[in-house]
C-alpha cells in the first residue's frame, strides 16, 4: 500500500480546497489537509455554501442553523490548522449551487488570489457514486456543480486575460494556471491514489465532531473508519483516497 503523499505534492506550496458544505473538508480529506497543514503547505479551504438546508426534523430556521454551521465550522478549521484568512465562506445558498458562468466568476477570483498549485474538489462526474459492490449513494448535486465549476474556473478561466478582466483591478489577482487536481468520492478509478493520515486521524477527529449540529461522537468515528479504513489496507493505518488528475 503506497503512500502518495509526497510524490503528489512534491514541488507544491499552496492547496486549494473547494468543498460545497461546512464538514465536507472533513469527511473527504480531513486527514490530508491537517497532514498538509503540518507540513507548512498553505491550505485555503473554500465553501460553497453554509449548509443551512441540513436538517432532517428539527424545528430551527434556516438563518438560525446558517450561525449554528457557521459557529461548528470555525471551529473545525481552527482545529485543522486553517488560517482565519484561508477560510473562506461564498453563501450561494445550500442545495442551490448552479453550474454556470456566475458560480464560475466567483471560483476565479478565488484561483487568481490564491494561485494554487493543486485544487482538491469533489467528483465532478458521477450522479451515482459506487463505493463498493452494494454500496453507492447519489453525489448530491451541490458536489457535482462544485466540481464542475472548479474545473472550469481552473481551465480556462483562471488563465484567460479577457474573461473577466475588472479582476485585474485589484492588483493581487494575477492570471493563473492550475492543472493538476485530487478529486473525493472515486474509490475505484485507476487513477486513485492513497494518502497515509494515521497520525492526523485525531485531528481529523477532533475537527468532524466540531459539527454536533449534523454528528454525534460515535457518527464521526464511524465515519473515519468508513472512509480511511479497508481490507486491503495494512492493519492500524488510515488513508484517504482521491483520484489524481494532471490536465493538460
Amino acid at each position: 500500500m503506497k503512500d502518495s503523499f509526497k510524490d503528489v505534492f512534491k514541488s507544491k506550496k499552496r492547496i486549494l480546497v473547494i468543498m460545497p458544505h461546512p464538514d465536507d473538508c472533513e469527511i473527504y480529506c480531513g486527514g490530508t489537509v491537517a497532514r498538509l497543514v503540518r507540513s507548512d503547505f498553505d491550505v485555503r479551504v473554500v465553501k460553497m455554501t453554509y449548509g443551512e438546508k441540513g436538517c432532517k426534523q428539527e424545528k430551527i430556521s434556516s438563518s438560525e442553523l446558517k450561525n449554528v454551521r457557521k459557529r461548528e465550522d470555525k471551529k473545525a478549521m481552527k482545529e485543522l490548522g486553517i488560517k482565519r484568512s484561508n477560510n473562506i465562506y461564498l453563501d450561494l445558498g445550500d442545495g442551490s449551487v448552479e453550474e454556470n458562468i456566475r458560480t464560475i466568476e466567483i471560483l476565479v477570483r478565488q484561483i487568481r488570489e490564491f494561485k494554487p498549485d493543486l485544487i482538491i474538489t469533489t467528483n465532478p462526474e458521477d450522479i451515482i457514486i459506487r463505493f463498493d459492490k452494494g454500496i453507492n449513494w447519489v453525489n448530491h448535486r451541490d458536489h457535482l456543480n462544485t466540481a464542475r465549476n472548479a474545473v472550469n474556473a481552473a481551465y480556462p478561466y483562471s488563465r484567460d486575460i479577457l474573461f473577466f478582466p475588472d479582476h485585474f483591478k485589484d492588483k493581487k489577482l494575477k492570471s493563473h494556471i492550475c492543472t493538476e487536481f485530487l478529486f473525493t468520492d472515486y474509490y475505484n478509478h485507476e487513477d486513485c491514489v492513497l494518502f497515509d493520515v494515521t497520525d492526523f486521524i485525531d485531528e481529523r477527529i477532533t475537527a468532524h465532531a466540531c459539527h454536533e449540529s449534523q454528528y454525534s461522537l460515535e457518527d464521526v468515528k464511524e465515519t473515519t473508519d468508513f472512509f480511511t479504513k479497508g481490507p486491503d489496507y495494512p492493519k492500524g493505518r488510515n488513508f484517504e483516497k482521491f483520484r489524481y488528475v494532471v490536465a493538460d
